[in-house]
This record gives C-alpha cells, structure tokens and sequence, in this order.
C-alpha cells in the first residue's frame, strides 16, 4: 500500500512537471506563431489527456468501470421508458394542447410558448437529456424560434429524481435523507436559471425590427 501510494506520488510530481512545461512553452511562445498554437492545441490536449491515462491507469480503469455500471444499472433504465413515452405524446395533438392550456404561464414568466411545457415537465422528471431532445424536436416542428429554444435549453436540460436521489444521495454520499433536499435545490436552480434567461435574446430581436 505505502509502494502504491509513493508511485501514485511520484506520477502526479511528473504530471506537475509536464504540466509546467506545457504552461511555460505556451507563454513563452512568440506571439507571431499564436495562430499554430490554437491550431495544435485540440492535439496537444489529447495527448496531455493519453499521458495522464497512461500515468493513472488504474484509476482511469476503476473509474471507466464506475461510468459503465453507473450508465447501465441507472441512467439507461430511468431515462427509457420517458423516451418511448414522450415519443408517442410528441407524436399526438397533446403537446399541442398543453400549449394552448400553459400559454398564459409559460409566456409571462419564461418567455417561451406554452409548448415549452413540455421540454420542461419531461426534464425535471426524467433529467437530461430529454428536455434538449424535445426541445430539438420542438425547433425542427417551427413551434418554437431559434432564440426561444436557446432559452428553453438554459433550464430543460436538468438532472432526472432517480439520478440525484439513487446515484448522487445514495450512491456517492452514501446520505439518502439529503436526496430530497437535492432534488428540490436542483429544480428550483433550473427554474431561476429559466427565469433570468427569459430576458435572453431581446435585444437583438429588438435590433432586427429596427433594421426592419
């Protein structure tokens, strides 16, 4: 254990070092070549990133293991049966006519259509990433305008209950009794985020009438 522990030191100390290096060349870097520094940056960071794998190996092992079983004992099970079931709802008049229903709430607080509902109802219930995936669906219809969906984006795309409660509460901090308080805090952060943003974009749908 004392061994691992002292390798474990030791390749984080190269890692400090390289890093340096890396920090050092890039601010040493005459300025005249900074074009072929944005140009090879993509490549120097993944090859930063194959270093460290190669460095951590069997934390990148153990936490590659963590993500698939955490994908497929969790995330694939909660999220789809909401995929088939808002599948078959977007396919029918419904979306249409909570639209219609929510118009009057949607528009005054969000400033999107009542259609946004939906992206909405289906993102805090089934988590991401649904509410961008119906979001997408309802900009390719024409139900929603470009600048309407970037707002609906800010906030639909949440964290689904099973995920915050299951994995988070229970599975990383071992504390289910927080994973209401979470759950509560994690929607009401998106729906302040979707408030603030109700003011996004409206300088410039102003500019362009003005142009008009």
């Amino acid at each position: 254990m004392l061994n691992y522990s002292r390798n474990q030191g030791e390749k984080l100390n190269l890692f400090i070092i390289i890093l340096i290096i890396v920090i050092l060349l890039v601010t040493l870097y005459p300025k005249s070549h900074i074009f072929y520094l944005k140009k090879n940056l993509i490549p120097l960071m993944c090859i930063t990133f194959i270093v460290c794998l190669i460095l951590f190996s069997k934390t990148a092992v153990e936490s590659a293991l963590k993500g698939i079983n955490l994908c497929i004992n969790i995330v694939f099970p909660s999220l789809f049966p909401f995929f088939v079931a808002s599948d078959l709802l977007n396919r029918t008049n419904f979306i249409r006519a909570t639209g219609i229903i929510l118009e009057p709430i949607m528009r005054p607080i969000f400033n999107v259509p009542g259609c946004g509902s939906f992206p909405v109802a289906m993102g805090i219930t089934s988590g991401y990433p649904m509410g961008a995936k119906l979001t997408t669906d309802l900009r390719e219809k024409g139900q929603v305008s470009k600048i309407e969906g970037e707002r609906l984006l800010a906030f639909t795309n949440n964290s689904g209950p099973l995920f915050i409660v299951g994995a988070v509460a229970t599975g990383m901090f071992k504390m289910p009794s927080i994973g209401l308080f979470l759950l509560v805090s994690h929607i009401l952060a998106g729906l302040t985020v979707g408030i603030i943003f109700r003011f996004y974009g409206s300088k410039s749908i102003k500019s362009n009438k003005n142009m008009k």
